[in-house]
């Protein structure tokens, strides 16, 4: 494959050469030293395309040994390949040649000197800091739209690349002093961008970040650069906390026809009663707005008139043909459970209707509904699907329905039986376990992974103290995932104070000044699951202490 994409690289079509330069790059990211690869990278960098140089010298640098990729800096004096060059080889090569290094951090390029001056940053020569921090400012407004070119290695700008090396060295209260300072009315557009993306960078990082950067993010939602208001908004929304504590200020953009989404979703997201009006709105419209979905979950938690968003979500329904299921509409109703009753008549069209993934749609969003759901009760007992067996134990509260499917369950079920646990949680809260059902609940405990931890509150709710001991042994392995973290600490409050021992443990996460480790592939995500799990913490910290 690519021996046959490298009679592409010298295409008459640009289009096709930016295209196989970024496929090449990303077949040979760990399959490097590949000579005819390296020499079309190399000659590559005289194309006349500048995204097409800066994928091929990461390419180069990727495919060859030091030196060459030093001696290919060295001859070029083209800046867009120099600075791809500085900005792919990694340091450690540069170190053992200070010269270079020296010469780099006084190039002509200000984005070269830029890279090279954050290179050289050391945890063990904190002195040297301030230095390089003047010289980073001095050439970060030159930088603008240069880092984070199409085609660069990282996109990233001059300012966030600084942000993680302040970050890096957890230098906390220089990152919001320099978030604050760039952000400074007196500083160019660009410069106050620069201020956003660090202050961003620190909430990111710091748990303390948003309450200290929140008042500065809030002065810039009236700056007259639009898209410096813009990224400040986004700033703003990315944190539930900023979000809380500028509920204000967005509350006044919930009409603004350029920031009214941003703004609607953010409040929304932190269950501000506000923004439902809108939110509705924005469903009405079919807006694509990513969070809109979470938003309209958080609302309905915080207990938001359920009227208007199901009126809506029944709206969109009954335009559309049965056989079809729009997600966000579903998950409104889905969110506001028996309040959404009145739309049980078009949730049992769509199962009649059903097509695809329909009915599981559908199917859900009536076990969500439960008791109020009970005309659906006929129609769900004709799909022989686990989730319609879930679904119509919530809407009959028939226990013969769980007894039924367990019954012809083995005593040790599979992992992938996903409905065992929740059938046998109901039955816990309920009527209770036969013997061979206890059985099946120990069998799913002794698994790890999520049936393990959807069976401990079953367990809990029938063994009671007498497994306090192996749920403690089990449950905090759980408490640092964006996943699983808030359930399994919702079984921990329901211990009480027999779950007393994991206090300490609990104690060092609400302290901690930086973000959980989480891996959902969003930064910003990340940032919010930590919010809501350090918040679940703290809340079942006090019923476990009380």
């Amino acid at each position: 494959m690519t021996r046959r994409l490298l009679t592409f690289t010298t295409d008459r079509r640009l289009s096709a050469r930016r295209i196989i330069f970024e496929l090449l790059h990303q077949l040979c990211f760990e399959n490097s030293h590949w000579p005819p690869v390296a020499d079309a990278a190399e000659s590559a960098l005289n194309d006349v395309d500048p995204q097409v140089r800066r994928t091929a010298a990461t390419l180069l640098v990727g495919t060859v040994e030091p030196d060459r990729a030093l001696s290919a800096l060295a001859a070029s004096t083209d800046p867009v390949v120099r600075i791809a060059l500085v900005d792919a080889i990694p340091w450690s090569w540069v170190a053992q040649h200070q010269a270079i290094l020296e010469r780099l951090r006084s190039d002509l390029v200000p984005a070269i000197r830029l890279l090279a001056n954050i290179a050289v940053f050391s945890r063990d020569d904190p002195v040297a800091w301030p230095a390089l921090d003047a010289a980073v400012l001095a050439d970060l407004e030159s930088c603008a739209g240069v880092l984070n070119g199409p085609g660069s290695r990282l996109e990233e700008t001059g300012g966030e690349r600084w942000a993680r090396a302040l970050t890096g060295f957890d230098r906390e209260q220089d990152c919001y002093a320099w978030a604050e300072r760039l952000a400074n009315r007196s500083e160019s557009p660009e410069v106050r961008l620069e201020g956003v993306r660090m202050a961003l960078a620190a909430m990111r990082e710091w748990r303390g970040a948003p309450a200290r950067v929140t008042p500065m993010l809030t002065g810039l939602l009236q700056d007259e650069i639009s898209e410096v208001r813009s990224a400040a908004l986004h700033t703003l929304a990315a944190s539930l906390t900023a979000s809380r504590i500028a509920d204000d200020e967005l509350a006044v953009l919930l009409d603004d026809p350029e920031f009214g989404a941003v703004a609607a979703t953010a409040l929304g997201s932190v269950g501000d009663h506000r923004a439902v009006p809108h939110l509705v709105r924005l469903m009405l419209s079919d807006s694509d707005e990513p969070r809109l979905a979470e938003a309209f979950k958080a609302v309905a938690r915080a207990g938001a008139d359920p009227h208007a968003p199901v009126a809506a979500a029944r709206q969109i329904l009954a335009a559309l043909p049965d056989s079809c299921a729009p997600a966000l509409p579903m998950r409104v109703l889905a969110a506001f459970g028996p309040a959404a009753a009145a739309a049980v008549p078009e949730l049992i069209a769509r199962l009649e209707g059903a097509e695809n993934d329909t009915p599981d749609c559908a199917i859900y969003v009536l076990g969500r509904i439960g008791p109020a759901a009970a005309a659906a009760a006929a129609l769900l007992r004709q799909y022989p699907t686990q989730g319609a067996t879930l679904a119509l134990l919530k809407v009959t509260s028939d226990r013969a329905v769980a007894d039924q499917y367990l019954a012809g369950r083995p005593e040790q079920p599979g992992r992938r039986d996903g409905i065992a646990p929740a059938l046998l949680t109901w039955l816990a809260e309920h009527d209770g376990l036969t013997a061979r059902q206890h059985k099946q609940l120990r069998s799913l405990f002794q698994a790890p992974g999520f049936g393990q931890l959807t069976s401990a509150g079953a367990l809990w709710l029938h063994d009671g103290p007498a497994v306090a001991a192996e749920l403690l042994e089990v449950l905090p392995d759980y408490l640092s995932d964006d996943l699983y973290g808030r359930k399994a600490l919702r079984v921990l409050a329901a211990m009480g104070s027999h779950a007393r021992p994991i206090l300490d443990r609990l104690d060092r996460f609400v302290v901690s000044r930086h973000r959980a480790g989480m891996n959902i592939g969003d930064f910003d995500a990340e940032m919010r699951a930590d919010e809501m799990l350090h918040a679940a913490v703290i809340a079942a910290r006090q019923e476990i202490a009380e």
